[in-house]
């Protein structure tokens, strides 16, 4: 079986219990999927790194706030998990920012392309500075 099929095969079984759950239960959970063999690199470990590379606490991921400082934090953590973890959906990501929509991360990366294609320099020097963090670590392990 291919890691494809296996990815997706995984996605529909996680889709299938969170629908169990939520009709069992009454409670709304979000199933995470990574592959075991990651050792210490999980998305959870990625945002923190990205957290503190910028110089905020990793729970403002979550914060319910439009402060750009913060904003931009989810815009870099957005785009970081798409390219390091392309396995993890937007709605996951989103159940990483606090429970946000699986379109406001969409909104989120868009913007983000966006800022660094007019170059804006507060954004793209956060992005470098994380991007940089994130290919250390990467190479660390």
């Amino acid at each position: 079986m291919s890691l494809a099929t296996q990815i997706s095969t995984a996605r529909h079984i996680a889709r299938v219990a969170e629908q169990k759950i939520r009709t069992s239960t009454g409670l709304r959970i979000t199933l995470l999927l990574f592959p075991a063999d990651t050792g210490r690199r999980k998305p959870e470990h990625m945002l923190r790194l990205v957290a503190s590379s910028l110089h905020v606490d990793y729970e403002q991921f979550q914060a319910k706030t439009r402060k750009r400082e913060i904003v931009e934090l989810r815009f870099i953590g957005a785009l970081l998990l798409r390219r390091f973890y392309p396995h993890v959906t937007l709605k996951q990501i989103g159940s990483l920012f606090g429970g946000q929509d699986h379109t406001s991360v969409i909104n989120a990366i868009s913007r983000a392309y966006n800022l660094l294609e007019t170059n804006d320099i507060i954004f793209c020097t956060k992005y470098n500075n994380a991007i940089n963090t994130v290919n250390l670590w990467l190479k660390e392990q």
